[in-house]
């Protein structure tokens, strides 16, 4: 018998899953900012639902959520977070209260991530 602890457990994980798909399918074309990130997952086109994607079933996300989900991404290396000068990115640590001042992008490792959740691998 399922227990109360594991049945919300599974359903904070699944909802985290999801996060992570998400922010990582948002920065995988481009360097963006957390700002552009809670956009793109928040303002979707409405002909991509929860059916098509799975994961858009936890939409809204918030920016705690999003934070989070980058932490652990850069963490990961999934992600990294980077400044720009000039033409040139720099790698920078991800620091929670400068999430705001910095762009992410995904290494190879998110990019190859992604291809595989998008079935194109």
């Amino acid at each position: 018998m399922v227990n109360v602890d594991s049945w919300w457990d599974v359903l904070v994980r699944g909802r985290f899953q999801a996060v992570l798909e998400l922010v990582l399918a948002a920065i995988a074309d481009d360097p963006v900012t957390i700002e552009i990130i809670l956009k793109i997952i928040n303002e979707w086109d409405p002909g991509c639902d929860a059916e098509s994607w799975p994961a858009r079933s936890v939409v809204p996300v918030s920016r705690p959520e999003v934070i989070k989900a980058l932490r652990e991404l850069t963490r990961e290396d999934y992600a990294q977070a980077c400044n720009f000068a000039g033409q040139e990115i720099h790698r920078v640590a991800f620091r929670d209260r400068e999430v705001a001042e910095v762009w992410f992008s995904a290494t190879r490792k998110g990019i190859n991530a992604v291809r595989q959740l998008q079935g194109s691998e």
